[in-house]
């Protein structure tokens, strides 16, 4: 599992646990989406406790861990990671004992999420957060039996969870910020990628906007407009196509040419008041239930449901493996550095592939920041067969992006705040070759900090094999101003629990 700190909550609010001091996990339910959970918490490296009270449970889940590790181990998510550490339970207070965290995946009913939540909340310590799986139901709704809902979460996320990375964090009207905070966070430690709600919304966000799409199909089958494989190849082989790389709107965004969104919406603006769309869902009538499920069954035609698993994960795992190359371009832009020098401000913001676990144990250990990860592309190689040295240095800067991001220097506070890093000394020894197709695990470490600056440690694995080390010296510079400035206390907080031993190298000449 990663090995970052979770920075302390206000002491007003409970102590919730610390990320590295998570041993195990409680998944409630193991079915397709329980199951899921409990599959890529393993992949990180947790022990894994099961409530579920059917007597087929472990085989179940079993069945779906075997479909659920190969693909995982496609992204490279189980290294060191142990598949047997799990157990199931039909005592709910065994299955929570030492928790550090707790995942409901019951069926969509209310009243037996509500009773479920309260009797979980009530055999678990208060400082133990409790997240539900639930895909639209508020947690307000569900949390009025529990004792503690100051505790209770929504952290929806997408089928396969194994898989893909959205997790929707919403809490309700008694959920504390802290709660909510740890958890949006916890996700994030864990490689997902987190939408942090404002505010409880019916089906949430991506639900919803998926909700629609599927009330439009259904009455286009009633009315007879389409057919079930027309509508799905209407997704797969047009819009669909984008999405992974950008999302609705963006795309009008990019439909709008030159003018962008703002001539989109002045030009086909009025087109929305066409009734192209039909939002009230048609009555699910006998004959539409056995028309959409023949449908179904003709789209699939010989292929089992586990034969269609197969090949969903497939795709996902090619498209999130290609997202990541494309999200790895170069970046030639550069900035001027606090002392006027030509600074590398930080790379741009890049999205890793999904976390590794580190080479080594003790490598794992010795650092408190999470790991990065990227493959080698075919325009990072060199005429000589090997991964061009320019390159060592962009991954570099991605790890680095990423380490900003969790010391609280994201995109966020770059453009609030109107500072960031600025890398303005740098070392690098390139120790061995990286080849078309390697995966690269990037351990930082923070090895020192000062009220201004960070120096950072960076080692750059293919598997075991170390093949490049960085250390950089970065500055706090307010860019309005061009100064070095102290980082302010909320990420002095951060910095301070992440620092880390200072590997032997560090500080090497060139002999």
């Amino acid at each position: 599992m990663n090995d970052s700190t979770h920075a302390a909550p206000a002491p007003s609010s409970p102590v919730f646990p610390d990320f590295d001091a998570i041993g195990s996990i409680t998944c409630i339910g193991a079915g397709t989406i329980g199951g899921g959970w409990a599959a890529y918490f393993l992949a990180q490296g947790y022990r894994v406790k099961i409530w579920d009270p059917a007597p087929d449970a472990g085989e179940k889940f079993n069945r779906l861990l075997d479909a659920a590790w190969p693909a995982l181990a496609e992204l490279d998510m189980v290294a060191g990671a142990d598949r047997t550490a799990w157990s199931i339970h039909t005592d709910l207070a065994e299955a929570v004992a030492g928790t550090g965290f707790v995942q409901e995946s019951a069926p969509e009913d209310l009243a037996l999420k509500r009773g479920l939540l309260a009797q979980i909340d009530e055999v678990c310590p208060p400082n133990i957060v409790i997240s539900s799986s639930t895909s639209g139901y508020s947690m307000t709704e569900m949390a009025t039996e529990a004792a503690h809902p100051e505790r209770l979460v929504v952290g929806h996320p997408f089928n396969p969870p194994y898989l893909l990375p959205l997790v929707e964090v919403v809490g309700g009207k008694s959920t504390s910020a802290a709660a909510v905070d740890w958890a949006a966070d916890f996700f994030t430690h864990i490689g997902k990628s987190v939408i942090r709600m404002d505010r409880e919304v019916p089906g949430f966000i991506a639900n919803r906007l998926q909700e629609a799409q599927w009330r439009e199909a259904l009455y286009m089958v009633e009315q007879g407009e389409a057919t079930v494989e027309q509508i799905d190849r209407s997704i797969t082989d047009g819009p669909g196509l984008r999405w992974p790389f950008q999302g609705p709107m963006l795309t009008f965004h990019l439909a709008g040419g030159e003018g962008g969104m703002a001539h989109m919406l002045d030009h086909f603006g009025p087109s929305l008041k066409s009734p192209w769309t039909r939002l009230t869902a048609p009555e699910l009538s006998q004959q539409l239930r056995d028309d959409v499920v023949a449908g179904c069954d003709i789209e699939a035609g010989e292929r089992s449901i586990a034969d269609l698993v197969a090949h969903r994960d497939a795709g996902i795992i090619a498209l999130r493996r290609l997202t990541a190359q494309l999200d790895a371009t170069p970046d030639s832009s550069k900035a001027q550095s606090a002392d006027g020098t030509s600074g590398h401000p930080a790379s741009p913001a890049a999205v890793s592939a999904p976390p590794s676990s580190a080479p080594t144990a003790a490598t794992a250990s010795a650092s408190k920041l999470s790991t990065y990860s990227t493959e080698v592309v075919p325009k990072w190689i060199d005429y000589n067969g090997h991964m061009s040295e320019a390159f060592y240095v962009l991954v570099f800067g991605f790890a680095t992006d990423q380490v900003m991001d969790q010391l609280g220097l994201d995109a966020a506070y770059r453009e609030s705040q109107k500072a960031s890093l600025y890398t303005v000394e740098s070392h690098i020894r390139y120790l061995d070759e990286a080849a078309l197709g390697d995966r690269l695990t990037v351990v930082p470490r923070l090895v020192s900090a000062a009220e201004k600056k960070l120096h950072l440690a960076y080692e750059m694995y293919v598997g075991d094999r170390l093949v490049s080390t960085e250390e950089i010296m970065a500055l706090h510079v307010d860019q309005t101003t061009d100064r070095v400035v102290p980082f302010p206390d909320t990420v002095a907080e951060r910095i301070s629990q992440v620092v880390a031993e200072r590997p032997e190298w560090v500080g090497r000449s060139i002999d």
